[in-house]
């Protein structure tokens, strides 16, 4: 007896994705599970994204939804307003300029199904530039228990990668508090920690696209300190229990954040979350980078 295939909802919203949109949409459209419905929101678009967005609609009138605000709202609120329209049993988050494998949503699909305690479910995911070379990946955690220690140190989940079962959901409608900006997916999470089991699949099943607009890699500092606040809310407020060894950790983070410049800082997250090679031109001590990070991970673990 063949499978149920449950509908899946996929999100995109974007603002002026012109250069990478078409591919995001094709790599849904060419999934091998074919239950899908997509739905795109045009957070107030300036460039051609809305003559793109149109031209798939009409090659996929049944599958292709799009949504089109007359400003940008933010990427969180329509990935909120999506979230109400959407009718799918498992909503998958998709970001306007990444690539989805072939695989990804059938991949997804089938561990929710068995392992129906998940709520959150991401995947690894390959670090690609603005041409589509890869120059990296991000590896995350795969098991719930490291995913939640991790949480207190750094985001172990690829956020376009994931895929969430709605019915383990406080409220069916509503993801993020669309508060914190481009973190609100990290206080989003926290939040859901207490709902169901989180999970990465071992499997790279996303092309993440790393270019000079990408909003969660600037203004790093100011990122920082809204992601420090998250930490404290989820400690305070949200009953997140943070392994002991986080503490000192996040006191080096927030030292590190407030020495070193912008420019310097970017490079060290580039290195630190597997995004490109570290490329500072003086000289470590013996204790390098590369070592405090395995040192953090195995504590963590």
């Amino acid at each position: 007896m063949k499978k149920q295939q449950p509908l899946v909802s996929v999100i995109i919203p974007v603002y002026n994705g012109c250069p990478f949109v078409a591919k995001a949409i094709q790599s849904i459209i060419d999934q091998s599970y074919k239950n899908i419905e997509l739905l795109i929101v045009d957070n107030g678009s300036t460039d051609d994204t809305p003559s793109v967005l149109e031209s798939f609609q009409k090659q996929c009138t049944n599958r292709i939804k799009v949504y089109t605000f007359t400003s940008n709202k933010g990427a969180f609120f329509a990935s909120n307003y999506a979230l109400e329209k959407a009718k799918g049993h498992y909503i998958a988050m998709m970001d306007a300029d990444d690539v989805s494998h072939t695989h990804r949503i059938a991949s997804q699909v089938d561990y929710l199904q068995n392992n129906p305690q998940t709520i959150v479910l991401g995947t690894q995911a390959t670090i690609i530039n603005a041409k589509g070379k890869i120059t990296g990946k991000k590896s995350m955690p795969l098991d719930h228990d490291t995913i939640y220690k991790q949480f207190a140190i750094v985001h172990p989940m690829v956020h376009p990668s994931v895929m969430i079962n709605r019915a383990l959901l406080p409220n069916p409608n509503v993801l993020y508090t669309c508060k914190y900006g481009v973190n609100d997916d990290y206080y989003a999470f926290f939040k859901l920690l207490s709902h169901g089991k989180f999970a990465n699949l071992s499997q790279a099943l996303l092309n993440y696209r790393v270019h000079s607009h990408n909003s969660s890699l600037t203004h790093l500092k100011e990122h920082f300190w809204a992601i420090t606040k998250i930490r404290i809310e989820a400690i305070t407020k949200l009953n997140y229990q943070a392994p002991f060894i986080a503490f000192p950790i996040m006191v080096l983070q927030t030292v590190i954040v407030s020495v070193l410049p912008e420019n310097m800082l970017r490079e060290l997250f580039y290195y630190i979350r597997g995004i490109k090679k570290i490329t500072f031109h003086f000289k470590f001590p013996e204790f390098t980078f590369a070592k405090l990070r395995y040192y953090a991970a195995t504590f963590l673990a």
